[in-house]
Parts: C-alpha cells; sequence; structure tokens
C-alpha cells in the first residue's frame, strides 16, 4: 500500500524561494526503488520525507509498518528514532548554552561528580585493566562530539566495552537504572582514550542527557518537551508513545535465518520509561521530524514565526567540524562499526552532534560539502543540505543499518532531483 503526498499537517509549513528547485517526477524514483526492495522481501516498509526549508516537496510510503496487524507504513506512523535522538537533544541542550548556564569547553565533571576522577585504559585485559589519568578534563564538547572516550557495550571491539556489557550496559541498562544511575556507572568505567585524541561512538549523549537535567533542573523528558517539543508543534514525538496511538507504531524487522523478514519484537513505551535516553530513546515520526528538520535548515527559525529556537550562529557552529585539526574521521581518527556507510567516513568531520560533510569526492557517494546528518541501527537516516535548504529522512524500520545501503540511496535519489 502506497500513500503519495503530504499530508495537511504540513500546509502551515513555511515555503521559500530558491535558486535549486526539486524535480517532483526525478524525486519519483525514490519510491520506485524502495517498493521494489518491499516486493522482493528486503523491506518491511518505507516512509520519506523531502523539503526545502520545511516546504515538503516529496512525501511517500510503501509496505507495512506491522506485517502481522496488516498497518501500512505512512508518514505519521510513529518509529523508534534510536540515534535520531542524539540530534534532538543535542540541539536541546545548546537552548541552554545560548541561556549561558553552560559552555561547551566547561569540564563535565563541573556537573556530574567523579568525572574528574575517571581513569584512561592503556593495556591489558578488561578484568584488570591498566589504565591512567586524565591528561585533560573531558568537556562538554567532548560530549557533542564523541570525543570522551566514552563506549558501547554493544560494539565489543575494545576491552572496555566489555566492561559496558558486564555490567549490563551492552543493548540498553540493567533493570530499575535511571539516567542518574547509568550515568555514575559510565563515569566509574575507564575511558577508551584521553578525551579529544579519537572519535568513538558511546553513551556521550546520553551523558549529555543527564548534564541536561542538573543544568536544567528538569528531567530529560520534561526539557525537551519545553524547550523543542512543543515550540516546534512536534505532536508526536516523545519518550512514550500515548496508549492510544500505539496502533500507529511501526515495527522494526531484521533478516530471519531461513530468509524474509522477523520483527524484532520490542515493546513500546506506553508510559514514560525510568531511564530516559536523549541517545536513542525519542519516538516520532516523518512528518514530526520533518519539522525539526526545517528548523535547522531555516538556521534555527520556527516555521511560521519569526522566533527562533536557535540563532543562526548556533545553527552554523553545529554543523561546522569541531574535531582537533579539522581531521576526518577516515583518517584513523575515529571507529564507526557500520561497513555500510564506511565509504562516508573518508569524507566526514563531526560537528555538535551532526556528522558533517568536508570532502565529497573522496566518499564517492552523490553528496555535498556542508552537507550534515546522522543515522540509526534502524537504518533510518536524514540529512540538511545548508546550501539549499533541503532535508530529507527516510524510515524503513530494518535492523542493522547495514543491511542496504539505504543512506547512501536517499542522497543518490534526492541530489540527482536538484534542477
Amino acid at each position: 500500500m502506497i500513500d503519495r503526498g503530504p499530508s495537511n499537517f504540513f500546509s502551515s509549513l513555511m515555503a521559500g524561494v530558491f535558486s535549486v528547485q526539486l524535480d517532483a517526477d526525478r524525486l519519483s524514483a525514490l519510491g520506485v526503488y524502495f517498493d521494489r526492495q518491499v516486493e522482493e522481501g528486503r523491506l518491511p516498509g518505507w516512509t520519506c520525507v523531502v523539503a526545502q526549508r520545511g516546504e515538503v516537496k516529496y512525501a511517500a510510503s510503501g509496505g507495512m509498518a506491522d506485517i502481522a496487524k496488516g498497518s501500512p507504513m505512512k508518514t505519521d506512523s510513529v518509529f523508534r528514532a534510536w540515534s535520531l535522538s542524539k540530534a534532538m537533544t543535542s540541539v536541546a541542550f545548546m537552548t541552554l548554552v545560548e541561556k549561558g548556564l553552560v559552555a561547551l569547553n566547561d569540564p563535565v565533571a563541573d556537573y556530574l561528580p567523579g568525572f574528574d576522577r575517571m581513569r584512561v585504559y592503556r593495556t591489558g585485559l578488561a578484568e584488570a585493566p591498566i589504565t591512567e589519568g586524565l591528561v585533560e578534563p573531558m568537556r562538554i564538547w567532548h560530549l557533542l562530539t564523541h570525543t570522551s572516550g566514552l563506549g558501547y557495550g554493544s560494539h565489543q571491539s575494545h576491552a572496555v566495552d566489555s566492561l559496558y556489557s558486564g555490567a549490563g550496559y551492552a543493548l540498553g541498562v540493567p533493570p530499575e537504572t535511571d539516567l542518574k544511575a547509568a550515568t555514575e556507572a559510565w563515569g566509574s568505567f575507564p575511558l577508551r582514550f584521553q578525551p579529544g585524541t579519537a572519535w568513538n561512538y558511546g553513551v556521550s549523549t546520553d551523558v549529555l542527557g543527564r548534564v541536561i537535567e542538573v543544568v536544567s533542573g528538569r528531567s530529560l523528558d520534561a526539557y525537551l518537551a519545553e524547550a523543542l517539543f512543543e515550540p516546534l508543534g512536534l505532536r508526536d514525538t516523545g519518550f512514550h508513545v500515548a496508549e492510544s496511538e500505539a496502533h500507529r507504531y511501526a515495527e522494526i524487522y531484521t533478516p530471519g535465518p531461513e530468509g524474509g523478514l522477523a520483527p524484532l519484537g520490542l515493546p513500546v513505551d506506553t508510559k514514560a520509561p525510568l531511564f530516559l535516553s536523549g541517545g536513542g530513546g525519542i519516538y516520532t515520526t516523518a512528518e514530526d521530524y520533518t519539522a525539526f528538520l526545517g528548523m535547522l535548515a531555516a538556521d534555527g527559525r520556527i516555521a511560521g514565526t519569526d522566533d527562533h529556537l536557535l540563532s543562526p550562529m548556533t545553527v552554523a557552529s553545529m554543523r561546522s567540524n569541531h574535531l582537533p585539526g579539522d581531521t576526518v574521521l577516515g583518517s584513523g581518527y575515529g571507529y564507526w562499526p557500520v561497513p555500510a556507510i564506511n565509504e562516508l567516513m573518508t569524507s566526514v568531520g563531526f560537528g555538535l552532534g551532526f556528522m558533517t560533510v568536508k570532502t565529497p569526492h573522496q566518499s564517492h557517494w552523490l553528496t555535498r560539502e556542508g552537507e550534515y546528518g546522522w543515522l540509526s541501527a534502524s537504518s533510518t537516516n536524514f540529512f540538511v543540505d545548508p546550501s539549499t535548504g533541503v532535508t530529507a529522512v527516510i524510515v524503513p524500520q530494518l535492523f542493522p543499518s547495514r543491511t542496504l545501503p539505504i543512506a547512501n540511496r536517499l542522497r543518490q535519489f534526492v541530489y540527482q532531483s536538484y534542477r
């Protein structure tokens, strides 16, 4: 089942006049390609929205949100943002920076006691690691750029990862653990490296979420609702799905052991969870996420108003490369566990919550210098082209993200439609 055309939700979003136009006929090739993936059993369903500074140019869906229930995928299907949560949490954090309540160079330990006593792994087994003290403190910008040295237990690429998973921090947190307790536990593990000396994808944004709580005096879900979701009119975005709306949830699927697709079967949060994950705990829709991206593409301005959620200067800084020496991840500076986009990593740096394209020709992807975005483990990904105001988000609900080259194809179809 296919749903074409933007919903009434988008009618109030801001339109603009730009030198680059998007060819709707050429964009339709995107739907043809992803529908074929559904027909061939490679995808359960998908939805995609392409916009230009908030004005929707293409909105389409295909396949199923829930195969067993026969629920079609739609642009307002609710999905787990997973790592797309990181961009939202980073933006919300920057509102605190703009208020002067925190600064990017502040030591994390100023807000989280104990982070000044962290140790750094040097060698040895996870059971008896040899460590050293911090040369420089872990700072706020290290959390935003994933240069903090914090890890992810699920990666299992380093002895430190084994410490995370051994303590119950592999694909989540132990039962009855809230964000405060999880952050204290992460602060007790050695870092993979001295802060600022390398890049590693880990729990940095979750720790940032805890800093938000400390600085704002609010729970993470309350602050994000107040500072981000409500001002942008994101009606279906939050850390849980209302029970009355749970039927709109899009299941995540994975290739089955004997072919076909099998549901992951993760329970849907219909009440606020105890552990509020700024790094992966938000639910949203393609429509809501497009409104969020439209704000970024409009340099922080809220659609339909003269108000700014963030200043243009802040947005410009967030999408700039903050890695030391203006390096790119593919230079050996960082570790990334997803083979499907390793070629893109040869050309991107990292800003305050986003990867940002530095040398597009080195990736051999159809992309542009200055493009920024991110992706999640369920293949959902987005990008913003600040030179044209074009944004795109695609929701395939396929785990793991290396299964199909979805991030690559999204860019191919959107960029080839420029005229």
